[in-house]
C-alpha cells in the first residue's frame, strides 16, 4: 500500500493520520494518530511545519507519496496554501473536509443504507452544518455559526470555577493558562463523571452534572439550528452524523437525538474523522509545477511569491516577459542623436545656416560703395554677398584720373523682398518636424556722407 498522510487543521489542534500498511485480520482499516496542540501557535502554519517533519521521516511503510489536507472553508484554503508554500511543499492535494469525512464513512461502512446525511461539526472555533448526497459527494446545503464553539465551552467552565473559588485573575498570561486547563477538564468529562486538576491558578474541580449544566442552553440553540438546515434541505437527509472534537459530548449526542427525530450517528475518534478522510483522498503530485531557483546576479524579491526558489505555478500569474536589454539602450540612443540632430538644426536655421551650398539663403544685400566718378555721370555699382556670416563693401577698380573730380548723391535703391526659406534638412531614420519659419530682417542701406 501507499504510504500517504491526512491532515485536518483545527483551530486548536491539528490531527494527522496514515493508514496502518499492514493488514487487519477482521478487515478494518486501522489508522496510526498523531495530535498537534495548536493552542499557542496558529493552525496552518503549525500544519505545514508539522508536514514537512513527517515527511522528512520515513515511517514504517517507506516514506510519504501522497498527502492530503482537509480545509473548512475559502479562506482556510488560501491560508493552506501560504503556509504550504513557505515550507516548500508541493506534493499535496487541498479537501474540502465534508467531502473527507463523507469518504471515511463510505470507506469504514458506517454509512449503512443511508443516501442523504447531514454532518453536524463542532469544533473549537464553531459550528458547521452540512447536508451530502452520498451518490454524488455534493455539498447540498451548508451553514456555520461561532455562536456555538468548543472554545465557548472552556470559557464557561473558566467563569464557574474562578466564580466558586472567588479568584479574580487579571493577567491574561494566567488567565489564558487557567482556561487551557479548563479546556483538559472538559476533555476528560467526556470519560468521566468528576475531574480535578491542580494547578498554580486553583483547583479545577468540576462534575460532569455541573458541566452539562452549562452546556445545555448552548446545544439546544445547535439542535434549532440543524432542524433548520435539515427543513431547508432539497433532499430528505436520512440521518445526521456527529464529527468533531465536540461530539465526544455525551450531552450533544442527547439532545440532537431528541430534538432532530433521525438516526443520529457519532463514528469512532470523531475529531479525526476529517484527517482520515483527507489520507483516503490523497494521492501523488508528481507533475507539480515549479519555478526555477534564483538566477545568479538576478535579485529575489520576498515580497513576491512567485520569486521564492521552487514556488508552484499557480500562486502566482505569469511574469510578463522582458524586453532584451541591448534594444532599450538601441531606442534610447536614437531618441537621443534625435534630440541632439533637431536641436542642432533649429539653431543652424534661426542662425542662417542649413541651406544648399549652391543657393543663397537670402535675397542679396544691396551696398553703395564709392566709386571713381567721370566729368559727366555718376555710377553707382551693386555687390553681391558671399556666405559669409557678415557682409563687406567689395570696392571696384578706379578709372583714370579726371581733371576735375566731383561727388554726387546715389540714388536710392529699395532692398529686394526677401526669398523664402529652404525646407528644413531631413535627418533620416527619424520623423519629419515643421520647423517655424524665421525671417531674418533685412540689410540696412548705409548712407554715404556728402562733401
Amino acid at each position: 500500500m501507499t504510504e500517504v498522510l491526512g491532515v485536518s487543521v483545527g483551530a486548536s489542534a491539528v490531527r494527522m493520520a496514515r493508514p496502518d500498511a499492514r493488514p487487519q485480520d477482521s478487515g478494518r482499516l486501522d489508522f496510526h494518530h498523531d495530535t498537534v496542540d495548536a493552542y499557542w501557535d496558529r493552525a496552518e502554519e503549525l500544519a505545514a511545519e508539522s508536514i514537512g517533519v513527517v515527511l522528512s521521516q520515513p515511517g514504517d511503510g517507506g516514506p510519504v507519496q501522497a498527502t492530503g489536507v482537509a480545509y473548512r472553508d475559502q479562506q482556510q484554503f488560501g491560508e493552506i496554501q501560504q503556509a504550504m508554500a513557505s515550507q516548500r511543499l508541493y506534493n499535496y492535494r487541498l479537501v474540502p473536509e465534508a467531502r473527507a469525512a463523507l469518504q471515511y464513512l463510505e470507506a469504514s461502512g458506517e454509512l449503512g443504507h443511508f443516501g442523504t446525511i447531514a454532518l453536524y461539526d463542532l469544533g473549537s472555533s464553531g459550528l458547521t452544518i452540512s447536508v451530502i448526497d452520498r451518490g454524488t459527494g455534493q455539498v447540498l446545503l451548508a451553514e456555520r455559526t461561532i455562536d456555538i464553539s468548543g472554545d465557548d465551552f472552556d470559557r464557561l467552565i473558566s467563569d464557574n470555577q474562578l466564580a466558586k473559588q472567588g479568584v479574580d485573575i487579571a493577567d491574561n498570561q494566567e488567565l489564558s493558562e487557567f482556561t487551557a486547563r479548563c479546556r483538559v477538564a472538559k476533555e476528560q468529562l467526556s470519560t468521566s463523571g468528576a475531574v480535578c486538576l491542580p494547578g498554580d491558578g486553583g483547583v479545577i474541580l468540576i462534575s460532569r452534572e455541573a458541566f452539562e449544566t452549562l452546556v445545555t442552553v448552548p446545544i439546544e440553540y445547535s439542535a434549532r439550528l440543524v432542524r433548520d438546515v435539515i427543513g431547508r434541505s432539497p433532499k430528505h437527509v436520512d440521518a445526521l452524523f456527529l464529527i468533531g472534537g465536540g461530539a465526544r459530548i455525551p450531552l450533544v449526542e442527547a439532545i440532537l437525538s431528541a430534538w432532530i427525530g433521525l438516526p443520529v450517528v457519532t463514528p469512532a475518534d470523531p475529531e479525526s474523522v476529517a484527517a482520515r478522510g483527507a489520507a483516503l483522498l490523497a494521492t501523488p503530485v508528481a507533475d507539480a509545477p515549479r519555478r526555477p531557483g534564483p538566477q545568479p546576479g538576478v535579485r529575489q524579491s520576498p515580497s513576491d511569491p512567485a520569486s521564492l526558489t521552487g514556488a508552484p505555478e499557480w500562486l502566482s500569474p505569469e511574469p510578463a516577459p522582458d524586453k532584451p536589454a541591448d534594444s532599450k539602450r538601441k531606442v534610447r540612443g536614437a531618441v537621443l542623436v534625435a534630440g541632439g540632430l533637431v536641436a542642432v538644426a533649429a539653431l543652424g536655421l534661426s542662425l542662417g545656416y542649413g541651406g544648399s551650398s549652391t543657393e543663397p539663403t537670402s535675397a542679396p544685400a544691396e551696398t553703395t560703395v564709392p566709386i571713381t566718378a567721370v566729368p559727366t555721370t555718376p555710377r553707382t555699382t551693386t555687390a553681391p554677398t558671399t556666405v559669409a556670416p557678415t557682409t563687406t563693401a567689395v570696392p571696384t577698380t578706379e578709372a583714370p584720373q579726371a581733371p576735375a573730380r566731383t561727388y554726387s548723391e546715389p540714388e536710392y535703391v529699395p532692398p529686394a523682398a526677401p526669398a523664402p526659406a529652404p525646407p528644413p534638412p531631413l535627418i533620416p531614420g527619424l520623423p519629419q518636424i515643421q520647423l517655424p519659419q524665421i525671417q531674418l530682417p533685412p540689410a540696412p542701406v548705409i548712407q554715404l556722407p556728402r562733401f
